[in-house]
């Protein structure tokens, strides 16, 4: 197949190139040629009306908490879990789990998502979820042993990635939840097993200063440096939220190539704080962007993400983060922070054909001043409908719909099972 005569081809590449009435050619699952007039043997799909940019990647989720979305806003963290979360969790079967990621990764497609990074359980059923939809995803069981078995709840994790780790579109993980609700055995053998198969250390840090006042009182460190102490911190650690770093933290995660996944939308919504990227970017800590569940965010929608991103890290200062900066963090550095900057994360010749293609007509899109007009418009004023996306080099949203979902049956699913949730 090849996208014709591409308006815009928005490439996050090295240089961050943005190519005019390009073609690209697509083979399998590949992109394969990216150039002017290519020879047309293969199939054509005029795409002169469209922006094309790479699929986004959001870098921390739980995607069946979608089935729990709106159940309870205006409180702080840990009085939304215990009196809210915890309590739906416990009626949350498989097949709940099923529908709720269902859900968040139909969402996810039609707002340009193309790969998520998910900690939860019941995580077969999120796998199927990911192969019916379309969508590509990193998978983890989420590992708590504070009152369940330690052995259990790590063998539960590698009988999963075992079970996964040929799936196409599915890149299995391993996460322990935090170190307050994992004993350091559970996270010794976690990230002894993250080292041993090369695969990311998905776990919260540091998501609220109580958790950083009770790490230093049980451990005489932050978080940041427990997990220093014990070898814990280097390129495969994602650590999702890190709003209260320290100073030392963030020399530590910069000088062991950590990545931050930075979720500012739950973070503000549940009072948590907000993280210091800033920083982070500055001192050259990976920092990609993630949504976290829906039940906190209340959305999936990378683009709203973008835009809070690039707004909020602006109120001191707004020439310290850029639209380009925004637009990095939701796709090269997604992709570097699940080791597959060389697959996904930019529209270059031999990595996947994950696309999100926009209609050069919306709205929101026009008018453009140049490239940086188009960068500016992508994050700050697009609301995310996009018009087409491809995974794998297969149109999985057409004219904005799931191509492999039926949306009106699912959503008749998601209001039957959501009744049981109902306080």
């Amino acid at each position: 197949m090849i996208l014709q005569n591409i308006r815009y081809l928005v490439t996050q590449n090295e240089n961050r190139e943005v190519l005019e009435y390009v073609d690209l050619r697509i083979k399998d699952d590949r992109i394969v040629e990216i150039g002017g007039s290519l020879d047309y043997d293969d199939r054509k799909v005029d795409s002169s009306d469209r922006i094309v940019i790479p699929g986004l990647i959001n870098a921390h989720t739980h995607a069946s908490m979608t089935l729990l979305r709106g159940i309870s806003d205006n409180k702080e963290l840990e009085r939304w879990l215990n009196e809210d979360i915890f309590p739906a969790e416990e009626k949350l079967d498989e097949q709940d789990a099923y529908i709720g990621a269902l859900l968040g990764s139909v969402e996810m497609l039609k707002s340009g998502t193309t790969t998520f990074n998910d900690m939860y359980f019941h995580m077969d059923s999120v796998a199927e979820a990911v192969k019916d939809s379309g969508i590509r995803a990193m998978l983890s069981v989420g590992m708590i042993d504070i009152e369940e078995d330690t052995e259990e709840e790590l063998r539960n994790a590698v009988n999963f990635l075992d079970r996964y780790r040929d799936e196409n579109r599915i890149v299995p993980g391993i996460a322990p939840h935090s170190i307050y609700t994992c004993s350091n055995e559970l996270l010794r053998y976690a990230k002894n097993y993250s080292k041993l198969h090369d695969v990311p250390f998905h776990i919260h840090v540091s998501e609220t200063m109580q958790e950083n006042s009770d790490a230093l009182e049980e451990h005489g460190m932050t978080p940041v440096e427990y997990l220093k102490n014990h070898g814990m911190v280097d390129e495969d650690l994602i650590a999702a939220h890190s709003t209260w770093l320290t100073n030392r933290d963030r020399k530590i995660m910069e000088e062991n190539n950590a990545t931050v996944a930075h979720n500012p939308a739950a973070n503000l919504k549940l009072g948590s704080g907000i993280a210091d990227i800033n920083s982070m970017m500055e001192n050259g800590i990976n920092v990609a962007l993630g949504t976290d569940g829906a039940a906190s965010n209340n959305s999936l929608n990378l683009f709203q993400e973008m835009k809070l991103t690039g707004l909020l890290h602006k109120r001191d200062d707004p020439s310290k983060l850029t639209e380009q900066d925004v637009l990095d963090m939701a796709t090269i550095n997604g992709a570097k922070a699940l080791g597959m900057e060389d697959e996904i994360g930019s529209i270059e010749e031999g990595k996947k054909a994950d696309l999100a293609m926009i209609d050069v007509d919306k709205i929101s899109m026009n008018p453009r001043f140049g490239k940086d007009g188009l960068i500016s418009n992508l994050v700050y004023s697009f609301n995310g409908n996009v018009s087409e996306v491809l995974v794998d080099g297969d149109l999985v949203v057409e004219e904005g719909k799931s191509v492999e979902i039926h949306e009106n049956n699912l959503v008749e699913e998601v209001r039957d099972r959501a009744e049981k949730f109902q306080n």
